[in-house]
């Protein structure tokens, strides 16, 4: 009798193989967030200009600061642009596919471009302006790649962008809320 109390008490144990499937798809899983997080970081860091993209000074043309602008589908080329305070400016667009817009918010700039035609506007960039990074944005619906139709204007030095952190952040908050979920599904078998 005591053998057979002895029996019924054992608890079967699990195999190792199921384990190490869970494991698996849990390291398939990470990796796959990872790489899904980490590049919409970095395709916002783009967009928001922190990217590798070459700032371009314009070039200086009577005592006004002339920028050449490509505008094909979905881009501005060159994508970041730099001025000083109280610089007069001189935009040249050029749409080379379809219509599209170029604006500057804070500059009041708002171009409705045909395609391969150029428009031209002059500026002044107000002295009083704050110095930092604004946004030019295509403002003429153009496509699926409308929302991503962004570039940048440094105007003075350019501070702290929040755009560099953006990847390191989202991937850190990813692998934080995947970690919280391992930890309570391991509590839950236990």
């Amino acid at each position: 009798m005591a053998k057979e109390k002895q029996k019924s008490q054992e608890i079967p144990k699990k195999g190792r193989r199921s384990y190490a499937g869970g494991a698996l798809l849990i390291v398939i899983t990470a990796f796959i967030v990872i790489i899904f997080t980490g590049g919409i970081g970095y395709g916002v860091q783009s967009v928001m200009g922190a990217g590798e993209a070459k700032i371009d000074e314009g070039v200086m043309v009577d005592g006004v600061r002339e920028f050449r602008i490509l505008t094909p589908q979905w881009n501005f080329d060159p994508v970041i642009l730099k001025v000083n305070p109280g610089d007069i400016v001189r935009f040249i667009v050029t749409s080379p596919d379809i219509m599209h817009g170029f604006a500057i918010n804070e500059l009041g700039v708002n171009l409705a471009l045909k395609a391969n035609e150029a428009m031209t506007t002059e500026i002044v960039i107000p002295k009083d302006i704050p110095e930092g990074t604004y946004t030019s944005y295509c403002s003429i619906f153009c496509g699926i790649g409308h929302p991503y139709m962004k570039g940048s204007i440094i105007v003075g030095e350019r501070g702290f962008e929040i755009g560099g952190i953006i990847p390191y952040v989202t991937t850190g908050i990813m692998l934080g809320m995947f970690a919280t979920s391992i930890i309570v599904i391991g509590r839950r078998r236990t």
